[in-house]
């Protein structure tokens, strides 16, 4: 390893290459209804929504406003909580304020547009085979639209005027702090302690820190209000009753493809001996992490593949994205962690 890489990342930087041998499972703390994923044999992947937030031309606008506004990621970072970079990803809550309008905006959208589905499906066919005239097929419509519609369409332009009408400072507020992080810079995952004394009982004062080897990741299905399968990935410790759950990353997923893409993009983050991911989350930091650096360089890699990429481009590469996750089969692969620690 050379000068760069090793003074870049810490002793304990997670290396796939070199796993040291670890205690046994003594008890799985995944709960019920869910199943754990293997370590290894990973794809250069990552969940389509994940990609999709970072689209070319998102890419830009950022750049844009960074370069009008020096310095103003790491401002907002550090308000925020949040941090997506070749160093760590830090998750954080928006506040409640916040999240108020956000689900006044998601919520009212989505019931007015059940709201409509409901009067097309039901009202319509029956307001035609009851009404004896235009005027009472349309008086009936007017009066369920009435009962149906005003309040989730309020809500929706509502929200949509507060999210993206008024000041961003108004609406956008911190949280208290940040949720949890995955550093692979020291190759440590860290839950952060909401309230004090939140793992005394663990035996720990403050976060709850430990290796990123000692977490596994497991697929927790649940069941929706139509009694659908829905999936969401969690990054549960291996020795305490500690987890990440990342729907607040892609969210409740109707397959578990989407949750094999994501498992497989943080083991590639994480792993220093391997480059970033190749998406474009973390386009611009690639030249600022060694291993990523040193294979850009050898592979010959243009710096702005993501950035400037036409449209055309990038929706035959999303289309090919989508082919490669609903291939992936996470649960044919060897567990490659069991050579170093004895499972239950």
């Amino acid at each position: 390893m050379n000068t760069a890489v090793t003074t870049h990342y810490a002793e304990g930087a997670y290396d796939s290459r070199h796993i040291p041998n670890q205690s046994p499972q003594i008890r799985k703390h995944a709960g019920l209804l869910t199943t754990t994923l293997p370590w290894g044999d990973t794809e250069d992947i990552a969940p389509f929504s994940f990609i999709d937030d970072y689209s070319p031309e998102r890419l830009r606008d950022l750049e844009e406003d960074e370069r009008k506004n020096p310095g103003i990621r790491q401002r907002n970072e550090a308000i925020f909580h949040n941090a997506c970079n070749h160093l760590c990803y830090r998750r954080a809550h928006a506040s409640l304020w916040t999240q108020i309008w956000l689900y006044m905006w998601g919520v009212g959208r989505a019931l007015f547009y059940i709201g409509v589905g409901i009067l097309l499906v039901t009202q319509l066919p029956l307001a035609i085979f009851k009404s004896t005239s235009i005027e009472e097929f349309n008086s009936h419509m007017l009066e369920m639209s009435l009962w149906i519609l005003p309040i989730p369409l309020t809500c929706w332009v509502v929200g949509h005027i507060a999210l993206y009408r008024l000041p961003t400072s108004w609406i956008l507020k911190p949280s208290k702090g940040p949720l949890w992080e995955l550093n692979r810079q020291t190759g440590q995952v860290t839950v952060f302690a909401r309230k004090p004394g939140q793992f005394s009982h663990l035996g720990i004062d403050g976060d709850f820190v430990r290796p990123f080897y000692e977490f596994d990741a497991c697929v927790h299905i649940l069941p929706s209000r139509q009694g659908l399968p829905q999936y969401s990935l969690h990054l549960v410790h291996r020795y305490q009753p500690v987890a990440i759950d990342f729907k607040s990353v892609i969210g409740l997923q109707s397959s578990e493809q989407a949750c094999f893409a994501l498992w497989d993009m943080w083991q590639n983050y994480m792993d220093i001996s391997h480059p970033l991911p190749e998406i474009p989350t973390w386009e611009e930091f690639r030249p600022l992490d060694p291993t990523t650096a040193e294979h850009d360089r050898l592979t010959g890699r243009n710096p702005r593949y993501w950035r400037d990429m036409d449209k055309e481009t990038y929706k035959n590469v999303i289309d090919e994205l989508l082919i490669s996750i609903q291939k992936l089969d996470a649960f044919s692969r060897p567990n490659l962690m069991s050579q170093h620690v004895r499972y239950l």
